[in-house]
Order: C-alpha cells, then sequence, then structure tokens
C-alpha cells in the first residue's frame, strides 16, 4: 500500500482565495426571495376569549392550559409567545 503524498500540499499549491473568488463568482439570489411577512406575529390574543384560546392553542400545538401560562409569563403577544415556544 501506497503513503499518502503530502508533497503536492505546500504553499505554492495552495490557490489565493480572492482568485478563485474573482474566477467563480457566487451569483447573489436576492432578486428571487420574497421576504416572509407573517402577519400573524402582531396581533395579540384576547385571554379572555375562550374560543381565541382555543384557535391559538391548536395553532401553537399546545393546550390552552399551557398557552394560559404562556401569556402569564410573556404577555398576550403572539410574537412573543411563537418565541417562548420556539415555534
Amino acid at each position: 500500500m501506497e503513503e499518502n503524498d503530502f508533497s503536492l500540499w505546500n504553499e505554492e499549491n495552495i490557490p489565493d482565495p480572492d482568485e478563485i473568488r474573482e474566477r467563480y463568482e457566487l451569483e447573489s439570489d436576492s432578486d428571487t426571495l420574497e421576504p416572509f411577512v407573517d402577519e400573524m406575529e402582531h396581533r395579540e390574543i384576547n385571554a379572555g376569549d375562550p374560543a381565541e384560546l382555543v384557535k391559538w392553542a391548536q395553532n401553537f400545538q399546545i393546550t390552552v392550559e399551557e398557552l394560559k401560562a404562556a401569556i402569564v409569563i410573556n404577555g398576550n403577544s403572539v410574537k412573543e409567545i411563537k418565541k417562548y415556544l420556539s415555534v
């Protein structure tokens, strides 16, 4: 079995990163990406409305009791509840 020949990997054979960037330019995809705007994040959950609690609990896939606890800890902002639940 042959030993690995590391003589190819000297400083003279390592390409210059700037030269590679110039030769193989990366394409930008920023013109094809659409910004994601979650309008629901700016809403607030009405903790006094049982139907809304059920709806949001189902949306977050948690129980109503867990949602109530999250509201007590973080307030009723959907964005803060999502952040707390890491959804």
